[in-house]
Formats: C-alpha cells, sequence, structure tokens
C-alpha cells in the first residue's frame, strides 16, 4: 500500500514540473531579467507616437493577423515613443527616446545602437512580416552605422 502511494506522489509531482516547465517555456518571451542591459538597434527615422503605431496596426493590411492580446497591451502603455528596426519595434517614454538622434535622410540608412533593459517583449502575432514588441527603459545611446546608397 505504502509503494502504490509513493508512486501516485512522484507521479504528480513529476506532472506538477511537467506543466510548469510548459507555462514557462510557452511564456518566456514576456517575462525577462530587466537588471540586464542588451544592445539593440533601430531605424534614426523615428521616434513615432505610439498611437500612430497602434492605428497602424489596426487598419493596415500590413498588419493583418495582428495579435489582439498585443494590441491591447500596446493601448495599455500610453503616451509613448517607438522605434522600428528590422525585426522588432521599441517602445519607450520620451525621456529614453530623446537619447536616440532623430534623423530623416535620403540616399543612406542611418542606425541607431544603444543600450537599454528590456522590461517586456510581445509579438505583433501572425502578421506577413513579423516582428516582436518591446517595451524598453533606461536607454544610453552608443553609436550609429550609416549606409551610403549609390544613386
Amino acid at each position: 500500500m505504502n509503494k502504490k502511494i509513493l508512486i501516485i506522489l512522484l507521479a504528480f509531482v513529476v506532472l506538477v514540473f511537467a506543466v510548469l516547465a510548459g507555462y514557462s517555456m510557452d511564456n518566456h518571451d514576456r517575462f525577462i531579467d530587466s537588471s540586464k542591459k542588451v544592445e539593440l538597434n533601430v531605424s534614426s527615422e523615428g521616434p513615432f507616437n505610439l498611437s500612430q503605431l497602434i492605428d497602424d496596426v489596426e487598419n493596415k493590411s500590413y498588419y493583418e493577423g495582428y495579435d489582439n492580446e498585443t494590441l491591447k497591451w500596446m493601448k495599455s502603455l500610453g503616451e509613448k515613443s517607438c522605434f522600428h528596426s528590422m525585426d522588432y519595434i521599441v517602445i519607450m517614454d520620451s525621456h529614453d527616446a530623446s537619447q536616440l538622434r532623430s534623423e530623416f535622410v535620403t540616399d543612406v540608412e542611418i542606425t541607431e545602437f544603444f543600450e537599454c533593459k528590456v522590461l517586456e517583449n510581445r509579438s505583433l502575432g501572425d502578421v506577413k512580416y513579423p516582428k516582436d514588441v518591446l517595451l524598453v527603459k533606461d536607454v544610453k545611446y552608443l553609436y550609429e552605422n550609416i549606409t551610403y546608397y549609390d544613386v
């Protein structure tokens, strides 16, 4: 009788660990160690108002298939600024956005590199060109890269 109870308890513990491991793997992008700084890069053509991005996500076919939960989360952030990169959209407050240079230019591409803490990472969902949406703070400008285009 004691062996049966021990086996049942052991099976229950294994099941609980399996469920917890599966949950943490499924949601690993949302919960990030915000004490560590990471290096990111964005286009110098910004910042844009988050409300403008939200409007684009809701109305432009480019974002068709967006994740409703991510959009609700973006709306809950209030007045923020955002920058675009090839792989992600970075959202920050206006003070952090002022740390980056903003240049709208022709015949060149300027990429701004910076260090920051990532507070949260969400996915835009099943869109044509998927991107992550990162909420960051403590932005520190590092350098820029300029790519010239032949005309």
